[in-house]
């Protein structure tokens, strides 16, 4: 008997390159979110400070120049913050896209996978059957010359 050939090989190696491609694309997105993630973190923390500056000169009596400075510092600081906040929702949602797409080709994989193994029962179902009638022949072929001998 030939031996096994899945014929489905090439499509099962494509599938395969497709979802390692996939994961490298979410495994990106998703280091981009994270780094996004921090980035928004910090000109948090640096809002959150320049409020408690801004509070601390009001509460001390600061002039009215160094207030409008405090002020304008905290404008910037929240515009910066709310550009971050965008770049980190466009890179959840980058991130969201990636993964739906990669379980699509891990799914698409392992599909293949389980055709390639259903394959190979069925060959290995007909290889054993051939042998066995393989040795069936042979016993009966011993069982008749041991006969002719007698």
């Amino acid at each position: 008997m030939k031996k096994f050939l899945f014929r489905f090989e090439k499509i099962k190696k494509l599938r395969e390159i497709e979802r390692d491609l996939s994961l490298n694309a979410f495994s990106r997105s998703l280091k981009k979110f994270m780094d996004k993630e921090n980035e928004y973190k910090f000109v948090l923390k640096k809002v959150l400070n320049a409020r408690n500056e801004l509070n601390f000169a009001l509460e001390s009596g600061f002039s009215v120049y160094d207030i409008n400075v405090l002020l304008n510092n905290l404008y910037i600081l929240e515009e910066l913050l709310r550009a971050k906040r965008d770049e980190l929702y466009s890179a959840y949602l980058k991130a969201k896209e990636d993964k739906s797409d990669f379980l699509l080709k891990d799914m698409k994989k392992k599909i293949m996978e389980k055709i390639k193994e259903h394959h190979l029962r069925l060959y290995l179902k007909e290889y054993f059957k051939e042998d066995q009638t393989n040795i069936d022949e042979i016993s009966s072929n011993i069982s008749e010359l041991k006969r002719k001998l007698k």
